[in-house]
């Protein structure tokens, strides 16, 4: 992931965060975790 992409996640997260909206942040690091995954096991 390029520091923007990195930067842009973070900031959405703290976002949902500081609007209380704690499930959809928890959907979003769920969703780059899976994506961060998927990109080591094409490395692999």
């Amino acid at each position: 992931m390029a520091r923007l992409e990195l930067l842009t996640v973070l900031l959405s997260i703290k976002a949902l965060l500081e609007s209380d909206n704690q499930d959809k942040a928890l959907e979003l690091i769920n969703e780059v975790i899976a994506e961060a995954k998927r990109q080591v096991s094409k490395t692999e």
